[in-house]
């Protein structure tokens, strides 16, 4: 119940805040933007060339930015851009490692999904309906799993790690090693923890299967004018539900790690005994 309570928060205070929404908005548009014009690039001149590298580095920058906006959103009620942009920077040095161990177990998934091929379908004479193909359920629990991996094992594991390394400057992720590896630890614990896999799974129906179902269908409409108005309406759906979606998410998983049991904890100064020990002498 915490987490639907902090899932719906999340939501009335997205919502209601409109100079943050707005600033989101714009940081999500212009992701969205680049990202199609990336695509849309097409390699034939020196020109095109460049931009198509400059939109390379401009797309993660951009996501990782509005990942920091949203963080600091929550913790801090405002915008301190300069902060947000040092957190991009470690948001996306923090998460290359996530990439290269969701990337490993998804190699590692099609070498044993290959071992359990589906079953060839027989060969039907001229004029035969085809038969109905039977459920092969390795090619189901390895769909699955790779949809668990890179839907949401991997993506929880980053936003916790954005939200424990958010805040400082980089030099001061590492400057005591044993406590910036405790952290880390206990943010993937985190990440998988009852309300933290609520949390992303109201948002993942918000942000992905209801943009899924306003899209995707086929609708038949009769008339160009009312078919373009209808497909520039769904599309205008889909933007708002995936902004609203992967804010509320981001900010409700924010608002729990910020409540969690295991809190985050900063290296205790070093305590020394001596003084005290040496006073009790002198006293008498």
């Amino acid at each position: 119940m915490t987490a639907i309570k902090l899932f719906l928060n999340s939501i009335i205070s997205t919502l209601t805040n409109v100079g943050s929404l707005i600033v989101f908005a714009i940081l999500y548009a212009l992701l969205l933007a680049a990202f199609f014009r990336f695509i849309w690039i097409r390699e034939a001149t020196l020109t095109q060339v460049f931009f198509t590298y400059a939109f390379m580095f401009l797309i993660p920058a951009l996501f990782f930015i509005w990942q920091a906006a949203i963080i600091h959103r929550v913790r801090e009620q405002r915008f301190r851009w300069r902060a947000i942009l040092i957190d991009a920077l470690k948001f996306f040095i923090a998460t290359i490692p996530v990439l290269l161990v969701a990337w490993l177990l998804y190699f590692l998934l099609g070498k044993v999904a290959g071992r359990y091929p589906a079953p060839p379908l027989p060969v039907l004479p001229l004029g035969a309906a085809p038969p109905k193909a039977p459920l092969h359920w390795p090619t189901l629990i390895f769909a699955s799993l790779r949809f668990v991996l890179l839907g949401v094992a991997a993506p929880l594991t980053a936003i916790h790690l954005w939200i424990e390394i958010a805040g400082g400057e980089v030099r001061s992720l590492f400057a005591h090693g044993k406590s910036f590896l405790t952290r880390i630890g206990s943010a993937v614990a985190r990440a998988f923890s009852a309300d933290a896999v609520l949390i992303y799974a109201l948002g993942l129906f918000v942000f992905f299967v209801l943009p899924y179902v306003a899209l995707v269908p086929t609708l038949t409409i009769k008339g160009n004018k009312t078919e373009f108005t209808i497909f520039v309406l769904r599309l205008l759906l889909t933007f708002v539900l995936t902004l609203i979606g992967w804010v509320v998410t981001v900010s409700a998983l924010t608002r729990n790690a910020a409540e969690a049991p295991v809190a985050r904890t900063e290296p205790a100064p070093d305590a020394n005994p001596a003084p005290a020990m040496s006073e009790s002498p002198s006293a008498v």
